[in-house]
């Protein structure tokens, strides 16, 4: 039998229906940042409260604590696409009424939380099921270049976005971002218009017996297995502290800093840089001198510093720095620890307990929001992040109770009804 060709990492884009999702995720992604951009600049215009402007970070997260596994669920029990344009047009429409409150001068600080909820409980569902589409519309010797093509559409799209809302924002207003953002919805509703992708072969929907019983698996398994306890706690507590930087650095450029609407794009698009560097350049490297346990410890000592750093900015051209090094410190640590779960999980679990790893973080980075966004309210901005970065500190001597290295625990066997071969499958 002929080995299949690698692919190259570009070679799904020849894929007409691939390739027409890419552009249209890319030009929503773009606008998703720059509306981000415009809501926090808004927001500083209507408050100047400090746990105000932190709760645009916490309300984006808390849906993911709710609905990814709902999402999942949905994902194998109806068809895809038609449901991708149902979360995509309920976005648009989200994006469409700040828009018009906008326009109409009825934004608040509730009106723009709330509709920052209401777009979170969107890319809580969309996450699993546009994932879960790709297979159906590439074929399998065109995953590895799609899975590329994805995290290359995120990285620019984190980019470019936030530095498109700052040149935005300084010739026209917030509405017309969110109008913009409405309208990169309706490009994904256009791209999953027709029968241009493969169909997965038919079968039965799960129940809800089978979901009970597919989560009660995944948790007794989870229990059973120090190496996913361990994961599950490092996630946890990694996600509290770097809930930090998504709540407080726009406290910093916007109530302290006062930068104008291109700086504070300019910062977002510096942290998207300096997170595209920690994980296409900065990880690879480290990785072949840094064990596990070591690199995350030395990535979350860097993070503890650039909070002690962002606690005394006082100019505004060092903020940038601060937040190119923020975004390539989070992803190293981030990145470790996505590839510690997959060593850890077992591959009969593992759709499961990832849905699970990424409830518990952005729950953790909803509930570590409000309390950093609280007691910068209270205390002060600066003396949190001193005590952000403090804290932070302190935690890594926890961090020993579950290290990473090596995850090698024995873990539970799968349960009956999954196959034998299942527990053999190893991913290195």
């Amino acid at each position: 039998m002929q080995k299949p060709q690698a692919s190259s990492s570009f070679s799904a884009l020849a894929n007409v229906a691939f390739s027409r999702l890419w552009v249209a995720a890319l030009a929503s992604g773009t606008a998703v940042a720059a509306d981000q951009t415009a809501a926090r600049w808004a927001l500083i215009h209507f408050s100047e409260s400090a746990f105000v402007i932190s709760l645009l970070s916490s309300t984006a997260a808390l849906p993911f604590l709710l609905f990814t596994l709902p999402a999942g669920f949905l994902a194998d029990a109806v068809d895809r696409r038609p449901l991708l344009r149902m979360i995509n047009v309920w976005q648009a429409l989200v994006a469409g009424a700040l828009a018009f409150l906008g326009f109409r001068g009825m934004l608040s600080p509730a009106t723009l939380l709330v509709g920052s909820l209401a777009l979170g409980v969107g890319f809580a569902f969309n996450a699993p099921v546009w994932t879960a589409l790709i297979p159906d519309v590439v074929p399998e010797d065109e995953l590895p270049s799609a899975a590329t093509l994805g995290s290359l559409q995120m990285n620019l799209s984190g980019i470019v976005g936030p530095a498109l809302g700052g040149v935005l924002l300084a010739i026209t207003t917030p509405p017309v971002v969110f109008g913009l953002n409405a309208l990169g919805f309706l490009g994904v509703v256009a791209a999953l218009r027709g029968d241009h992708h493969r169909r997965s072969p038919a079968k039965p929907p799960p129940s809800a017996a089978d979901l009970r019983r597919s989560l009660a698996d995944a948790f007794h398994y989870a229990r059973g297995s120090g190496a996913v306890r361990a994961v599950l706690a490092r996630n946890f507590l990694f996600a509290v502290f770097v809930s930090a930087i998504p709540a407080l650095m726009p406290v910093i450029a916007l109530k302290d800093l006062r930068l104008e609407p291109a700086m504070l794009g300019l910062l977002f698009a510096c942290m998207g840089t300096g997170s595209v560097l920690g994980g296409l350049v900065l990880h690879g490297w480290a990785r072949r001198y840094f064990s596990t346990s070591r690199l995350t410890f030395v990535a979350s000592v860097l993070l503890a510093a650039i909070y002690l750093w962002m606690a005394l900015i006082q100019h505004n051209p060092s903020c940038l720095l601060v937040a190119a090094m923020a975004g390539a410190a989070w992803t190293l640590a981030a990145s470790e620890l996505w590839l510690a779960a997959q060593r850890a999980i077992a591959p009969w679990a593992r759709g499961r307990l990832n849905a699970a790893v990424l409830m518990l973080s952005q729950g953790a980075m909803a509930v570590g929001g409000i309390v950093w966004g609280a007691a910068a309210e209270g205390f002060g901005t600066r003396a949190t992040l001193l005590a952000a970065g403090g804290l932070f500190v302190a935690s890594l001597a926890l961090a020993h109770r579950w290290s990473l290295d090596p995850l090698d625990l024995p873990a539970p066997p799968a349960p009956r009804w999954i196959p034998s071969d299942a527990e053999s499958v190893r991913v290195d």
